[in-house]
């Protein structure tokens, strides 16, 4: 009769908790369904007691049945109805603070307040509750042993999928904030790309874990597919031989959780090895009755640790703890060198150098590393040999990159192939959102350093998808931030990666042709004010101009681009590169578009810009002048390009002599700039330049030379006055009048007020493109020229010396501006009469491309050889002088 009154006891307990429980999910259901902000405390609530009802569900069965003792219904009763109480507790709570779907706003404003102030309470009742719940979980997994009892002893596992590694490189920031999270948060997570050595840091933790607490058990499960994980959980249960696990067909996941919150069983740490995909963390287990969820599987204990691995840095903030997840860097270059000796023949030396060249080649991977020592060891490979292999790039590194080989201490199922290993992840974010892996592609066909933003979002493209695509290639590790949080960057061997992977699925062309589009568009004028943005984007245009194989489409846009970089290199006096650049985008422009289409005239003339500096202006002149009918018709005989060929052809003349040609043809041009666009007009004042400069220019023998002078430097201040106005002060089109007016005072012996013009012009120069510049070379040649004028040998000397080694370093010996070079210093040595054997070496040097002097169109090329000749006579008179005073 006792029994039976103690059984009707225990079920009415059961009854009456399920009953509670049920109410409270009742409302949680609700309460999820009106808003996404449900509380994780709840949440957790939420995922548990559902388990634990439908366990006391079938214990009450059970019961009903005589299944269940005396002394377990005794045992149980207390717990039973403690966790009922606080469950109460726990709804007449959430009735007064949680609103409702009838609720106003004005109701739901006051419940959110009211929530505030019994937030504390709520805390304590969850506490209580969960440890009421995991009494009865224990006792639902393990049948009628009551709660604190064993049948079977403890077992004590070590699930770690490696030995300890002996030669493992310390890196301690990261065991320094793994130890300081799991103390604090009872979790951790580590995320990194594929192969920068976050499973072996897991491993390593691990064994530390284990020295600290001798007793504990180390659990370790593959997260990468439902699959794996519910076999880990399984061969951890069979470690750990727990009740019922042998049955084929028992919840392995319910057990398991069980045991993991049961303290009694003892301290554990458990990694989540692998986590990669947000999926998994989504995806419902197969447990009937267990936890439905990876998030649900693992409970928080004082006595448990957790250690998520993986590469997607989202899955670890939510497995683990939300802003504290652990970020594994590549190797320092410390790091990485001792862990390629670590692998290396001990037998042998190695250089400090060589081993610091590769591990840095190597962008201070482990993975890469290792497998570059594996290769190298294998092939009796130096490591000099091996990095020639590295730096002839293409296929070569693409073979070098993809072997693969034996490492123990990497996990079983990892692949040990650099390119194999990202390609999981590549293959990943296609799957979870093709934007991404849109933008990653595109990404690496620029420059793999300083991408900004506007070269990955599309034209009307939402913030948010946007943003939501660069923080999933962050999260995943393939690219990262500049310190200035302007740029996006990613490492040489991931683009190499990224690259492969796109040839292999065939689309390597089609990205490269995207890239070029984007660049034709983005690219500007190249005019002065567009150089900054230019330079950001010329290491993006000088990797896709170097793509071949394009298809038809993109071979317009590339010929675009390469007009705009043609003119921004001509604005930067990199003549021959913008020859190079306009000769094939013309040809292009021909071919596609025919031969009398605009933008093939206007690389034409860029084409001939680029001659006349290139010291050919009489080929400049003739490619103006045969293509001037085709502009005439085009544009019209007074359009502003038409007249920018005819200035051209004038300025043609001038370099190659031809004065009073050049005088005729840029007065035309200027009155008609002028009438058409007015005085103040940009091409108004270069044609009233090249004018002013021709006046300047014109022969001694004209008895109106003075006069030409005076109205050159006249000229020459007003159109410097024009520019500054236009301009501002230390624009390009102002530093060149500048220089010009310095010119047109030398010539009328205005030296004082030149040389303050020359000096400025050249810093300010010096300041806008760097040294060693061209044309800033010119102005300190002139400058050279106004010291000596003035009596200042020493000071036109060292310039003219500065000026000599700039354009050997930049030109070459044989180049007609070097000669001019030399002939000016060994004029002005003669000038100071103190080095002679100088003046004897300079002017032999001359001679001996008397060839190149004689082909140049330079004007001033027939007084070169003379006054090298001068020069040696000269120096055989002193020799004779000497000879006799001695």
């Amino acid at each position: 009769m006792a029994e039976a009154i103690a059984a009707i006891s225990f079920v009415s307990a059961v009854i009456s908790l399920v009953d509670a429980g049920s109410r409270v999910l009742s409302r949680l259901h609700e309460f999820s369904e009106a808003s996404q902000d449900i509380p994780e405390s709840f949440k957790h609530l939420n995922a548990q007691l559902p388990i634990v009802l439908d366990g006391l569900r079938r214990t009450e069965a059970r019961a009903k049945a005589g299944h269940v003792d005396k002394r377990t219904q005794e045992a149980l009763v207390p717990t039973i109805q403690g966790c009922r109480d606080r469950v109460a507790d726990l709804y007449d709570i959430l009735e007064d603070v949680l609103p409702s779907k009838k609720d106003s706003s004005f109701d739901r404003a006051i419940k959110a307040a009211k929530s505030l102030s019994k937030d504390k309470k709520v805390q304590k009742l969850l506490k209580d509750i969960d440890s009421y719940l995991t009494s009865l979980t224990f006792h639902n997994t393990s049948g009628d042993a009551p709660t604190g009892r064993r049948d079977v002893p403890v077992r004590r596992i070590n699930m770690t999928p490696a030995d300890r590694d002996k030669n493992f490189v310390d890196r301690p920031d990261i065991f320094r904030a793994l130890d300081v999270t799991m103390k604090e948060y009872g979790r951790a997570a580590v995320a990194g790309i594929g192969g920068v050595g976050k499973t072996q840091v897991a491993v390593e933790q691990c064994y530390r874990f284990r020295e600290r607490d001798p007793s504990s058990n180390v659990l370790w499960v593959h997260a990468g597919s439902v699959s794996k994980l519910v076999q880990s959980c399984k061969d951890i249960c069979d470690k750990l031989q727990l009740p019922g696990c042998s049955d084929p067909q028992s919840d392995s996941l319910r057990i398991l959780h069980a045991w993991l919150s049961e303290e009694t069983n003892g301290s554990w740490i458990l990694v989540i090895d692998n986590a990669d995909d947000l999926n998994i963390l989504e995806k419902r287990l197969p447990s009937e009755n267990g936890p439905q969820t990876l998030l649900q599987l693992v409970p928080y204990r004082e006595h448990g640790k957790v250690l998520v691995t993986t590469r997607d840095r989202r899955v670890g903030e939510r497995l683990a703890v939300r802003g504290r997840t652990i970020i594994i860097p590549p190797m320092s270059m410390r790091e990485g060198r001792t862990l390629l000796v670590s692998y290396l023949p001990k037998e042998r030396d190695y250089e400090k150098g060589g081993l610091d060249e590769l591990v840095e080649t190597l962008d201070c991977l482990p993975l890469a590393i290792s497998q570059a020592a594996a290769y190298m060891t294998e092939n009796f490979m130096d490591v000099s040999d091996y990095i020639s292999l590295l730096e002839e790039g293409g296929d070569e590194m693409e073979a070098l990159l993809n072997e693969s080989f034996s490492d123990a201490r990497r996990g079983e199922a990892a692949d040990n192939s650099v390119l194999k290993t990202w390609k999981l992840s590549f293959d990943l974010i296609t799957h979870r959102f093709s934007r991404a892996a849109d933008m990653l592609s595109l990404m690496a066909m620029f420059d793999r350093q300083g991408v900004s933003e506007d070269l990955l979002r599309k034209d009307g493209e939402l913030k948010h998808v946007f943003s939501k695509a660069l923080a999933m290639l962050q999260n995943f590790s393939l690219i990262g931030r500049s310190t200035d949080g302007k740029n996006y960057y990613m490492h040489r061997l991931i683009q190499i990666a990224i690259r492969t992977w796109l040839q292999l699925k065939g689309t390597l062309s089609v990205w490269e042709g995207e890239a070029v589009l984007v660049l034709s568009t983005q690219f500007p004028s190249g005019d002065y004010e567009t150089w900054p943005a230019c330079e950001t984007l010329m290491p993006h245009v000088r990797a896709v101009l170097e793509y071949e194989g394009l298809p038809r489409d993109v071979l317009l846009p590339r010929a675009e681009l390469l007009h705009k970089v043609a003119w921004f290199d001509r604005r930067q006096d990199r003549w021959q590169l913008a020859y190079d650049r306009a000769e094939e985008a013309a040809a292009v422009f021909k071919l596609m578009l025919g031969p009398d289409a605009r933008q093939m005239l206007s690389s034409k003339v860029t084409l001939a810009d680029s001659l006349i500096e290139l010291e050919k202006p009489r080929e400049a002149e003739q490619l103006l002048a045969d293509i001037l009918p085709a502009m005439e018709q085009v544009y019209g005989p007074n359009h502003i390009e038409t007249l920018r060929n005819k200035g051209n052809q004038g300025w043609a003349r001038f370099r190659y002599g031809d004065f009073e040609g050049a005088d005729a043809m840029l007065l035309e041009v200027a009155a008609a700039r002028e009438k058409t666009l007015g005085f103040m007009h940009p091409s108004t004042l270069l044609a009233l330049n090249n004018l002013a400069v021709n006046m300047h220019s014109q022969p001694l023998a004209r008895l109106e030379t003075i006069g030409s002078d005076i109205e050159a430097v006249a000229l020459g201040r007003k159109v410097l006055a024009a520019r500054q106005q236009l301009f501002g002060p230390k624009h390009t089109d102002v530093l060149e009048i500048q220089g010009n007016l310095g010119d047109f005072l030398a010539n009328i012996e205005e030296f004082e007020e030149a040389e303050k013009l020359y000096s400025k012009t050249i810093s300010e120069r010096e300041e806008l493109f760097g040294p060693g510049n061209p044309w800033t070379l010119t102005l300190m040649h002139n400058l050279a020229v106004c010291y000596s004028n003035q009596g200042k040998y020493e000071e036109a000397i060292k310039i003219n010396k500065a000026v000599l080694s700039s354009r050997i370093k930049s030109l070459g010996e044989d180049h007609i501006d070097t000669l001019l070079s030399r002939s000016n210093l060994s004029t002005e040595l003669v000038n100071s009469g103190t080095d002679w054997e100088e003046v004897a070496l300079q002017a032999r040097l001359i001679l001996n491309y008397r060839d190149v002097i004689e082909k140049s169109q330079r004007p001033f090329k027939s007084s070169i050889i003379p006054a090298a000749k001068s020069h040696l006579r000269e120096v055989h008179r002193q020799h004779l002088e000497a000879q006799s005073a001695e």
